[in-house]
């Protein structure tokens, strides 16, 4: 009997407490008594969840009684910072709205867009025939900061304002069509920056003139088109896990930087089209497609894990080191004559490379 008193413990009332409360508070919300509650918000209240878990690993499982009250002060905690959350201006429906920004095109000469596409599936393109410089329709449950600032050389920042480091908020969009919209001024010269985020992306960039173009891509999809401009610009893509489709349209002259990542990439290289392509390889696979008329050099250092395949029409014309397997530099057979070429310098990783 005494061994069995020496290992007696007592069952903590920690969990049924909170399991309780939980349940408590969903009620009072369901019949009008407390604001309306979402995932989010609820979720940003986990440090007392850890702070109560604590208390109870250190204490409660002494007494079944000191395990009742740190439950049932932890619920009573949350139901409080609820009740009296629009007193303190704090959101906790996750109401969805639609926001709405521009800014005029005026006296503008050049632009530096900067945009933080978050969690919201996008599209960016271009505003024919408007005098607007930017227009923006978001549908948001958080608030958007946007600033626009001077006149002949204009700089335009947008972006979502997230809780905490530990942002839940990818929860209100379950089942609700949200989109954002911006579209950018043709007519002026544009220095552009997305972080697409965890959202997907279409950038219909075609009818920009851009001069620098940078893309950090996330766990979303992006579909991109880089234009044709009114002189050579510079392209870096880090790709994030999320999938690219790029797109180097006719008559482009760009030098670009790619990271590929994580996520599978398909490029298109058209007709006319003049670039240099440093490519550093990840885990996933990248193909590139280039139409017959341009001329095509690929450069080949290093030896990577994942496979290499160019095209048997393409001429060895330096193998660099016979001891590895993959390196070398390839020409095709028009590259020497072609009127317009692109030069790519592959860095392999562990993902496929493939150009046809």
């Amino acid at each position: 009997m005494g061994e069995e008193n020496r290992n007696f413990r007592y069952r903590s009332l920690f969990w049924p407490i909170l399991l309780i409360g939980g349940g408590a508070l969903w009620l009072l919300s369901n019949i009008g008594v407390l604001p309306d509650v979402n995932f989010r918000f609820l979720l940003r209240l986990w440090p007392i969840a850890l702070i109560a878990m604590g208390l109870d690993v250190l204490f409660a499982r002494r007494s079944p009684i000191l395990g009742a009250l740190i439950g049932l002060g932890a619920v009573a905690l949350v139901i409080a910072l609820v009740f009296f959350a629009p007193d303190l201006g704090i959101e906790t429906s996750g109401e969805l709205k639609t926001l709405e920004f521009s800014e005029t095109l005026g006296s503008a000469d050049e632009a530096r867009v900067v945009l933080d596409l978050e969690r919201y599936p996008t599209t960016i393109d271009s505003a024919v025939g408007s005098n607007s410089l930017f227009e923006a329709e978001l549908d948001t449950f958080t608030d958007v900061n946007f600033s626009a600032s001077g006149e002949s050389s204009k700089t335009i920042t947008l972006d979502s304002v997230t809780g905490t480091v530990f942002d839940f908020g990818w929860l209100d969009s379950f089942g609700r069509n949200t989109r954002w919209e911006i579209s950018l001024s043709p007519d002026v010269p544009i220095e552009l920056s997305i972080d697409v985020g965890s959202g997907s992306a279409r950038l219909e960039l075609s009818d920009l003139d851009l001069t620098d173009l940078v893309i950090d891509g996330g766990s979303g999809s992006t579909d991109v088109s880089l234009p044709a401009s009114s002189s050579a610009y510079d392209v870096n893509i880090n790709g994030g896990s999320g999938s690219f489709d790029v797109d180097i349209e006719r008559g482009a002259d760009i030098d670009a930087t790619l990271d590929v990542g994580s996520g599978s990439w398909d490029v298109v290289i058209r007709d006319d089209v003049d670039a240099e392509l440093n490519i550093d390889g990840g885990s996933g696979s990248i193909k590139i497609d280039v139409d017959g008329d341009v001329g095509v050099r690929v450069v080949i250092r290093d030896d990577g894990s994942g496979n290499v395949r160019v095209p048997n029409s393409y001429d060895l014309v330096d193998d660099l080191d016979d001891d590895e397997r993959d390196t070398g530099i390839w020409e095709s057979d028009n590259y020497e004559s072609a009127a317009h070429t692109v030069e790519i310098t592959f860095d392999p990783g562990s993902g496929s490379f493939t150009i046809r």
